[in-house]
């Protein structure tokens, strides 16, 4: 039996004492975070919205499976936050699609979500392929189930069964007066925003309502909520938590949808990981604070190459370029010989820019150094 099969669904049950001291962190951090962002120069600013998005939006298709190029999706970004004209949004119609639907969410924060909106949602990241034929924009019809599976032909496991076609548009118009209702400026009483995210997401995820893109506009959902909890878009890293952790995201969902409507395991994770996320959105920002000083202190003294390799080495985010910078990507990066590249790099680390990192083998591998050491 699927969780929509209960006799009693949807009415979710979970003991809200056991998520009060996670949802208080959780406001203090969020508030703490604004307060700091606040506090930072308008570049930095914006620089720490850009980050903060591109990594969103990378990871929340990565969760899908779907491998984004880090250029493209910030060139979008840029262009439809209105930090760059429009017609350098990226051509590659998924990297600019998931861009769309990051910056929208922000800007209807405001507003209460209806099946107009979602459709909406659902049709930018889902590229119309004429060799492809999926539903855009509207809820999926027909008589054939929907069903989420594994594996190879003949050996396919069933993850689930969603509820079939002809249900769908009274399971989502249920869906969404309840999620309207107890917004903040709804007429029931408002659920804490990690809570009522956690159940929007699990609630949309068990309807499945379009042929495709469900888990982006799934999470796109959940930042919606808490984003109206907090009054304001926050500067928050949920897609990027939740892929870090997507094992256990999927292995979650699975035995919840096949379990009873009590779903405290599935919200104490769910607001676990959205008080993670308020960490790895600080770490972003004080990465920003850091490229800030390390590039005003460095900038005379660096030629073009340099400045691009640093800059590819900032883009790797708080947990750093990957196995550290070594000769051979920085060819790589910057197309120079074997011997530029050795010197430019000898270069940076004698002007204190880059630091040695232990090990390596016969390649060296350097990391940015502190801006302030």
């Amino acid at each position: 039996m699927w969780i929509w099969q209960q006799p009693d669904w949807p009415t979710f049950g979970f003991d809200a004492s056991r998520l009060a001291a996670a949802v208080a962190e959780y406001r203090r951090r969020a508030a703490q975070l604004a307060g700091g962002v606040a506090g930072l120069a308008a570049d930095d600013r914006q620089e720490a919205l850009v980050d903060l998005l591109v990594s969103e939006a990378i990871k929340t298709s990565a969760i899908e499976g779907e491998q984004l190029d880090r250029v493209s999706v910030r060139s979008s970004i840029k262009a439809h936050i209105g930090l760059a004209p429009k017609e350098t949004a990226s051509r590659d119609p998924r990297a600019d699609g998931i861009a769309a639907l990051m910056v929208s969410v922000r800007e209807h924060v405001t507003r209460p979500l209806g099946s107009t909106l979602l459709g909406t949602w659902q049709t930018m990241v889902i590229p119309d392929r004429p060799s492809h034929r999926i539903e855009r924009g509207t809820y999926r019809h027909g008589d054939a189930p929907m069903l989420i599976v594994s594996g190879y032909i003949g050996k396919q496991h069933l993850h689930y069964e969603a509820p079939p076609s002809s249900r769908v548009p009274q399971e989502m118009a249920r869906f969404l007066d309840w999620y309207n209702a107890t917004a903040p400026s709804g007429n029931q009483a408002p659920l804490p925003g990690p809570v009522r995210a956690g159940i929007a997401h699990l609630w949309f995820e068990s309807i499945h309502p379009f042929d495709d893109g469900n888990g982006r506009v799934g999470r796109a959902i959940a930042d919606h909520a808490i984003a109206q909890d907090l009054g304001y878009p926050p500067l928050s890293c949920l897609a990027t938590c939740i892929e870090a952790d997507k094992k256990t995201y999927y292995a979650l969902f699975e035995r919840t949808q096949r379990a009873a409507l009590q779903v405290d395991d599935w919200l104490g994770w769910f607001v676990g990981t959205v008080l993670k996320s308020q960490d790895i959105a600080r770490a972003q920002v004080d990465l920003v604070v850091e490229k800030t000083r390390w590039f005003d202190r460095f900038r005379e003294q660096l030629n073009e190459r340099q400045f691009k390799a640093a800059a590819r080495m900032f883009a790797a985010g708080p947990a750093g370029f990957e196995g550290g910078m070594t000769a051979g990507k920085y060819m790589g990066i910057t197309g120079c010989s074997k011997a530029t590249a050795t010197r430019d790099l000898v270069a940076l680390v004698q002007m204190g820019a880059l630091t040695g990192l232990p090990g390596g083998g016969r390649s060296t591998r350097y990391a940015l150094a502190q801006a302030s050491s």
